[in-house]
């Protein structure tokens, strides 16, 4: 077989999700980790919760505050805007809950954080 056609096949192999030896060096091993570590974990049950956040006076503030939710152990994603003073947090309800979330804010930052009403599960 020719490199090209070796190349192809493994190509094919990876995105097909088989584990396959390296065409060139014959190792196995760090394909298979690198193609683990380039697929995300999926949960089974995720929640969304929506936060006013007032206090945020700067373009920096919702980048401090982003970055404080997801400090938090079970906080997946967190999204801040200045605006609108909102928070949207995707999080895993086994792990924290939107109170945890709005506290954790408030303690790490100085930020008030009110919950908004309409928390959202999604499987995911």
């Amino acid at each position: 077989m020719t490199l090209q056609v070796k190349l192809a096949a493994a190509a094919l192999a990876a995105l097909a999700g088989v584990g396959t030896l390296c065409p060139i060096c014959g190792e196995g091993t760090l394909v298979a980790r690198a193609q683990a570590a380039a697929v995300p974990q999926q949960l089974s049950d995720t929640a969304t919760v929506r936060l006013h956040i007032s206090g945020m006076t700067c373009g920096s503030c919702p980048i401090t505050a982003r970055t404080a939710l997801k400090k938090l152990p079970g906080v997946l994603d967190a999204k801040v805007t200045l605006d609108d003073s909102l928070g949207v947090v995707r999080y895993d309800p086994q792990k924290v809950t939107p109170a945890q979330i709005a506290t954790h804010l408030t303690r790490l930052t100085g930020y008030g954080a009110r919950i908004i009403g309409d928390s959202a599960k999604s499987g995911g």
